[in-house]
């Protein structure tokens, strides 16, 4: 998968950029209202050779430059470019497609006459049409056909968003084409969500720096606003929604482009309902928290805060987001069966050597000879087991893994052949079927952490038998009234001699899950009291049969054991030690990277999509609270399908953008951070609008059977409800995770001065 930018959509982005120097800030919005149109503005984006405008009078079929126009949107989103874009360049290809000798194409190829399309048609009348106060031409589909009518646009409808938003009368248009004209119009409405979802994008981020910049400079009781956690927490979920709009609308684009389903996979046109529906709340996100932070500035009319508000609140309700666009991709989910278990195919060769979306051939191979593994292995006594025990953890699975030379997928150079693309498609493949991983996950992080940092001793005689499944380890972190602040470690580690031979432990750790099966723990303690916190930690590979070591059980609302572990004068030889004494800040620094990055659980919202959208599809029982209904004709249920769906491909996406940056050389670490914060807190929001709409059967366990209500998607949903409070807390609390975004990633500043804030 290469998410990189290719050169047709890098000279987008920097011919927007260009063109929107010349007017600097906002100064361009704020002047077309309360029209929203800047004609001059316009003409120059088109002379300067505007992406997506160029298709032609031979239509090549809609596929070149689409990725390149919605790299354009977003620019021009970010500035909120009064410029009809999106919708001139879907009607410019879309009458290139039907009517490639058409008097008028010139014209409009050259932006000279705008363009646009009638999405909505009431009695010959366009309604409430995208830049139908604009534009010369509209196309529509009247009575099966798709028609053109040319016009004198009217005065814009007066609308929140200063949007030149009209109604257009079709009487007399002339007809371009059918049925297949009609295929054509629908393949056009998608791209134009998809570039919708563009400029959707840019205007959450600049939505975003504008709240982020203020934030900073910004000195309430005597620091800046930034500093209080409260703010800081309102805007580090944002990074998240930000990346994930512009990747799903690139992706869209991708799709539609190629041909190709999503390795999830969504077909062209649902990841297009998918972009826009997402780009739609991360950009009323972005701007109401822009607002809210800005304080009383941000609701006057002279500040740019509410005019991103404004345009966020009003320009999704032109395609029908959130409300109509749910249920229609709802619908669209729950009614195609399709795309449910569709195999990773590998990425067709780009005509212009653009982006690919899809799995290389090695990664799409690599996971169907995951997928094909966990099919023929696990069975459903296998899964019982692992949730009627609470152990999360099969040795026999585990070996297996070994035995295929998965285990040494963590530990770079000779010993794995396993890019971090792949490495991300067999945790996804395990979370799919249900697979009690666990073990493996925490064995391969300590594995990796040996591979890095390891003794020569610890790597010849420990690592080899991680690798092999002979083997697991687990991680000791939290303390009790330490649980995700590490650093605050007091399981105290002293040298038995002036030589250091040897070392004392003593302490307790909590949350060690797998403690009563591992061999090993790799074991954070306290080695210096006397100097900062995270600067006197030293950490340890520790045998858990050592003597002094006393496991008992924790048992959790998600079916899960974990563990405390007390530690009473545990001796271990320095050969244990990893890393530097006092470096196990550093050493603890590699585990995190590589547990918050394409190893973290975000694929866990799609197994639980498909149970619920294989129940959404089936009658309930007569005599039943369904009495032979779907719960798929459920408008409710479609909406919670459909933001779901497209939650799932967002935390796809993210963990792609993770290996991504691994591969091309970037730190990964922050990118991690953000998709396991949005992956854990999308998965909880589901599971509680899942049950919602389930009504009682969400509360019903898979056991409860032969009542007039029977459990909705087989306890699947109730499941997850439990399930989903665990994510949020494991592996570092979604409060450290937004903590560590509003630093790394916004800038913020470090000290924290209370929750407080007034703008």
């Amino acid at each position: 998968m290469d998410l990189s930018l290719d050169e047709a959509s890098a000279a987008a982005r920097d011919l927007v950029e260009a063109v929107l120097a010349r007017h600097p800030g906002l100064a361009a919005a704020r002047a077309a209202e309360p029209l929203g149109y800047d004609p001059k503005l316009w003409a120059e984006l088109c002379a300067a050779g505007l992406p997506g405008l160029a298709v032609g009078v031979e239509h090549d079929g809609g596929g070149a430059g689409l990725h390149a126009s919605v790299i354009a949107a977003v620019e021009l989103g970010r500035g909120l470019a009064p410029v009809p874009f999106a919708e001139h360049v879907a009607a410019a290809r879309l009458l290139a497609a039907v009517a490639p000798g058409h008097p008028d194409l010139p014209a409009v190829v050259a932006g000279e006459l705008v363009a646009t399309l009638a999405t909505r048609v009431r009695a010959g009348l366009g309604v409430a049409v995208p830049a139908g106060a604009v534009a010369g031409l509209v196309l529509a589909v009247v009575d099966g056909q798709v028609v053109a009518k040319r016009g004198e646009p009217p005065a814009a409808t007066a609308n929140q968003g200063d949007l030149p938003v009209a109604d257009r009368d079709l009487a007399g248009a002339v007809v371009l084409g059918g049925e297949e004209a009609v295929t054509a119009f629908a393949r056009a409405r998608a791209e134009w969500l998809v570039l919708v979802a563009g400029w959707l994008a840019g205007l959450a981020d600049g939505a975003l720096g504008l709240a982020t910049r203020w934030v900073k400079e910004r000195v309430q009781f005597g620091v800046p606003v930034g500093s209080f956690q409260g703010v800081q927490h309102g805007l580090a979920d944002l990074p998240g929604l930000v990346d994930a709009s512009a990747l799903l609308a690139r992706e869209a684009a991708w799709s539609l482009e190629s041909g190709q389903r999503s390795v999830t996979g969504a077909d062209g046109r649902q990841l297009a309902f998918m972009a826009a529906l997402f780009a739609t709340d991360a950009a009323r996100q972005s701007a109401e928290r822009a607002v809210q932070y800005h304080g009383g500035l941000g609701v006057a009319v002279e500040h740019d805060a509410q005019l991103y508000f404004r345009r966020a609140r009003a320009y999704p309700a032109l395609a029908g987001a959130p409300r109509a666009l749910a249920r229609e991709l709802g619908r669209d989910l729950v009614d195609n069966q399709a795309g449910d278990d569709v195999a990773p195919t590998a990425a067709a060769a780009q005509a212009d050597g653009g982006p690919g979306f899809a799995h290389s051939p090695a990664v799409a191979a690599f996971a169907a000879e995951v997928r094909a593994f966990t099919r023929s292995w696990l069975t459903d006594e296998v899964r019982a087991q692992a949730r009627r025990t609470g152990t999360v953890h099969v040795p026999a699975l585990h070996r297996a893994l070994a035995e295929r030379g998965w285990l040494a997928a963590s530990a770079p150079g000779e010993r794995a052949a396993r890019d971090p693309f792949e490495l991300g498609a067999l945790f996804r493949e395990l979370e799919l079927a249900d697979a009690p991983y666990h073990g493996i996950g925490t064995t391969m992080i300590v594995a990796g952490v040996l591979d890095q940092l390891g003794s020569p001793a610890l790597r010849a005689e420990v690592l080899p038998r991680l690798l092999a499944g002979e083997a697991t380890a687990v991680l000791g972190y939290s303390e009790p009234g330490a649980g995700s602040d590490v650093a605050s470690a007091r399981t105290r580690a002293v040298p038995v001699d002036d030589a250091r031979s040897a070392w004392r432990i003593d302490g307790q750790k909590m949350w060690t899950t797998l403690a009563h099966t591992a061999a090993h723990c790799l074991l954070l303690t306290r080695t210096n009291p006397d100097v900062p916190k995270h600067r006197g930690l030293t950490m340890f590979l520790v045998p858990m049969d050592t003597p002094g070591i006393t496991i008992q059980p924790i048992h959790t609302i998600a079916d899960e054991r974990t563990n405390v572990v007390f530690y009473d004068d545990v001796i271990v030889p320095d050969s244990c030690r990893i890393g530097e004494v006092d470096g196990g800040w550093r050493v603890m620094a590699v585990g995190l990277s590589l547990e918050r990055g394409v190893m973290g659980s975000t694929a866990m919202l799609e197994p639980l999509l498909a149970a619920v959208t294989a129940w959404a599809r089936v009658p309930g029982p007569a005599g039943s609270w369904l009495d032979g209904e779907r719960p798929g004709d459920d408008p409710a249920v479609l909406t919670a399908i459909a933001r779901a769906r497209a939650d799932a491909e967002a935390a796809f996406l993210l963990t792609q953008w993770t290996a991504w940056l691994n591969v091309a050389g970037q730190s990964p670490a922050v990118a991690g951070t953000i998709a396991k914060l949005f992956a854990s807190t999308a998965y909880q929001r589901a599971s509680r609008e899942l049950q919602d709409v389930a009504g009682l059967g969400g509360i019903l366990r898979a056991s409860a059977t032969g009542g007039v209500v029977a459990s909705a998607a087989d306890g699947e949903i109730e499941r997850a409800a439990r399930h989903s409070c665990v994510v949020t807390i494991q592996g570092g609390t979604t409060e450290i995770a937004r903590n560590l975004v509003a630093e790394q990633r916004l800038g913020l500043p470090k000290t924290r001065q209370g929750t407080r804030s007034q703008a």
